[in-house]
């Protein structure tokens, strides 16, 4: 009785490997031909070059503090306003109202964060506004930590007189990715609906933005719009 060759059940073992590794090498060349072809992200706002690396927070709110690691992994829209100003309730209301046009993005808009935070602390208007919807937190820090937060977003130093906290304008709203950096900025003159399609196109592209550098006082003057603050 002759014995039967292993050779060839060993050339189909090889050529199926060598087709799968093929297949392996023309996947992800294909993802990487795909991502080096990809438009580049184009939003209303203005979109920061290199995310900047925020300051260590510590802002506080009737529902506790909140630090750097409460903001990974979440976007986080920021703006700066007292709850008992009429730049607080204007940013109150453009931030609820964003919010609810994600809506029908059920993942973003379980992600995305709210805050408002200033220099007063106000337990109780802060906790009626928080009554509003439950991921909006209306937060204060010191002044020092306040001015170290603005600068590093660029926002610069509010004064009583500027158009930011009399509130003859909507203040500017400063987002921050997962990764607790700042990734883009929409100026108070752009519509709600506007930065809610922004941050569509911002989380359905996550690999997309630009990469970040590690210095902390990095501002979003180098930005994909001219728009101003």
């Amino acid at each position: 009785m002759k014995r039967r060759s292993s050779r060839p059940l060993l050339a189909r073992l090889i050529m199926a490997l060598a087709a799968v590794g093929l297949f392996l090498v023309g996947y992800q060349w294909g993802n990487r031909f795909q991502r080096d072809h990809e438009a580049p992200l184009r939003i209303d706002g203005v979109l920061v070059r290199a995310p900047s690396v925020l300051p260590e927070l510590n802002l506080r709110g009737p529902r506790g503090p909140i630090t750097n690691a409460d903001l990974r992994g979440r976007w986080s829209l920021l703006a700066f306003g007292s709850p008992g100003s009429a730049a607080g309730h204007r940013g109150v209301a453009r931030l609820i109202e964003i919010a609810n046009r994600v809506a029908d993005q059920p993942e973003l808009h379980e992600d995305l964060r709210l805050l408002l935070i200033s220099a007063d602390d106000a337990p109780g208007l802060a906790r009626d506004f928080e009554q509003l919807m439950p991921r909006l937190r209306v937060l204060s820090a010191s002044r020092q930590a306040l001015g170290e937060l603005r600068e590093a977003l660029g926002a610069g130093h509010a004064s009583a007189s500027s158009p930011e906290e009399s509130g003859a304008t909507p203040p500017p709203l400063f987002l921050v990715g997962p990764q607790a950096r700042l990734v883009a900025v929409f100026t108070g003159a752009q519509p709600a609906a506007s930065v809610a399609e922004d941050l569509k196109t911002l989380a359905a592209r996550p690999a997309a933005l630009p990469r970040s550098e590690t210095s902390p006082s990095a501002a979003p003057n180098a930005s994909e719009s001219d728009a101003s603050l």
